[in-house]
């Protein structure tokens, strides 16, 4: 009877027990089918966006800058994919060992790690484009914390033989010089994102839907020719190495497009080494760097004489005593060439001869054609730092002014504008835009068809001039090393005292030459230009006219460009294999 009533008194406990039990059981169920149900804020959605959040990132899909190739598909620039390693400092083991552990892995040092930990970003770079094997290794140790991603590093075949015009660009894949820089905007790549499922170890495990496609940055092709650019760039800095000179440089251009079928300069740098990016190396002289021309300037006096029509090529100049006194100046040929033509004023290189005909002339007669022909004018590149040179224009001028003027003192120029200046002369009076890039086989066929261009002087006055700069080549003139067998030559030279703060400087010269071949129908133009060389050889004839010779001779023939005077021909070694096969040698160790 006892047990019986300690069970009543305890029975009717229980039932509030069990009902409230049977109430929390209804009410999960009812909340279990809203989660799993219901689209409301507090529902299936909100569990979905927890999840997502938890193991949904957006990824980057990244996109390869475009190449920079020559006229001939040589890559010039290219980017490969590499490894940068990052961290999530909350989730790095911060104790010494693991420190120390890090830093050896990464190749830093213990102190600067700790730094890049002491961030509250969860995403800190420890290093940047490493190359894919070095990233497998410090992969291999299976670092808590560490990450990797691909990024493109750009890699330049070419080295040092186009870095000038090729340029280069940050670790970012920005352009900084050169082509890279003027042409940023077409070359960078856009990178994508997609949408990936990641575990708690931040590896991929499922791609879920591509957000954004990447896109790839253009291709450009260059007008340079490899061949003709490493030619010109083993001699130019022979040259500038053998006379000690400060300086060089050297462009070719293709007369009939007005294409730079080689630009190089000395001294140079190796884009693919970092250490070499010191001011000095990096300077595009070829058109940054203005200088005096000199006797190069005296075939457009002489244009300018026979524009006139007070000249012609019978005209004699009274030379005789080898100078003349102007404002006070004296104004000297190296001898009394007495009584000459137009022409032997151009082969031997006559200030007094070219000064006398100056005098005659209108001023304007002169300056126009300087300018017409482009000399203190942009050559229009799109180069970074393109410099116009200076066409002096004085309110009144003096006499001294006038004939210094005819011999190329007094204006500036870069060795581009120079080179189209005469590419004009060659071209039989058409003025082409300078192109760096590549032009369409449209285009080109227009400006070799002549149906483009400008038209600033006669073909009649170029080609009289260009029959009478054959002289300068010739025996007696003084351009005689530029000779290339097989092929006529027209030419200049020049040497130009050097300006130092107190005036023109004695013993300190810019050497240059100017040229075209073959002069009978010019298809190449080139200058060459050295600065400040130093010992007894100083002179345009002696140092640039040679390399000019060597140069042009391989470039003809590479260029499968016929000669014009065949019977001046020897039996002559190939080049083309010999060019080609160090071609490679540059493109694998990137100098010469």
């Amino acid at each position: 009877m006892a047990n019986k009533n300690r069970f009543n008194k305890w029975s009717w406990r229980v039932y509030p027990l069990w009902i409230f039990l049977l109430v929390a059981l209804v009410a999960i169920i009812v909340r279990l089918g809203q989660l799993q149900v219901t689209d409301s804020e507090r529902g299936r959605l909100f569990l979905q966006q927890q999840g997502d959040a938890r193991v949904l990132r957006t990824e980057k899909i990244p996109a390869s800058r475009g190449e920079i190739v020559d006229r001939n598909g040589e890559l010039l620039a290219i980017s490969t994919p590499v490894k940068s390693v990052w961290v999530n400092p909350s989730l790095v083991d911060k104790s010494d060992t693991g420190i120390q552990r890090l830093a050896t892995a990464v190749a830093m040092s213990e102190k600067a790690v700790r730094k890049r930990l002491s961030s509250k970003s969860q995403f800190v770079y420890l290093k940047r484009q490493l190359d894919p094997q070095k990233a497998d290794r410090i992969r291999d140790l299976e670092l808590e914390g560490v990450f990797f991603e691909t990024e493109y590093k750009r890699f330049y075949p070419a080295g040092e033989v186009a870095s000038h015009l090729v340029g280069f660009t940050g670790v970012d894949e920005h352009g900084q010089e050169g082509i890279e820089l003027s042409y940023d905007s077409l070359l960078t790549a856009e990178d994508g994102v997609k949408q990936v499922m990641k575990n708690a170890h931040h590896d991929i495990i499922k791609d879920i839907k591509l957000v954004k496609a990447a896109t790839e940055g253009q291709r450009l092709a260059l007008s340079i020719d490899m061949r003709l650019q490493y030619i010109a760039y083993r001699e130019l800095k022979a040259a500038v190495a053998s006379y000690k000179a400060k300086s060089g440089s050297m462009v070719i251009l293709d007369v009939q497009s007005g294409e730079v079928l080689a630009l190089v300069n000395q001294p140079s740098y190796n884009a693919n080494d970092r250490s070499q990016l010191l001011p000095e190396n990096m300077r595009n002289r070829a058109l940054i760097d203005l200088f005096e021309p000199g006797s190069t300037v005296k075939p457009f006096t002489i244009m300018a004489a026979l524009e006139s029509g007070d000249f012609d090529a019978s005209s004699i100049i009274d030379t005789t005593k080898g100078f003349i006194r102007l404002n006070g100046n004296s104004v000297v040929d190296i001898k009394d060439y007495g009584e000459i033509d137009l022409a032997t004023v151009l082969s031997k290189s006559s200030n007094v001869g070219t000064s006398k005909i100056a005098l005659d002339l209108d001023i304007d007669q002169m300056q126009n054609l300087f300018a017409r022909a482009g000399l203190g004018e942009y050559c229009a590149t799109g180069f970074p730092g393109e410099q116009a040179g200076y066409l002096p224009n004085h309110p009144r001028w003096n006499d001294i002014q006038k004939a210094t003027l005819s011999f190329g003192h007094g204006l500036s120029v870069n060795t581009v504008q120079l080179a189209r200046a005469y590419a004009v002369i060659a071209n039989d009076g058409i003025k082409h835009p300078v192109s760096l890039l590549k032009l369409s086989d449209k285009e080109r066929a227009a400006r070799q068809a002549g149906r483009s261009g400008d038209r600033v002087i006669s073909a009649s006055v170029t080609r009289e001039v260009r029959e009478m700069m054959i002289g300068v080549v010739e025996k007696g003139g003084t351009g005689t090393q530029a000779k290339i067998p097989g092929y006529s030559v027209a030419g200049k030279t020049g040497t130009a005292h050097k300006v130092g703060v107190s005036g023109y400087e004695e013993r300190r010269y810019r050497a240059t030459f100017a040229g075209m071949v073959p002069a009978s129908s010019p298809k190449l133009v080139a200058v060459v230009t050295i600065n400040d060389p130093q010992g007894e050889k100083y002179f345009g004839g002696e140092i640039t006219a040679p390399v000019f010779s060597r140069v042009m001779q391989s470039a003809l023939r590479l260029m499968d460009i016929t000669p014009d005077r065949l019977h001046e021909l020897g039996e002559q070694a190939p080049v083309n294999a010999t060019v080609n096969a160090e071609i490679v040698s540059v493109q694998q160790h990137g100098s010469v």
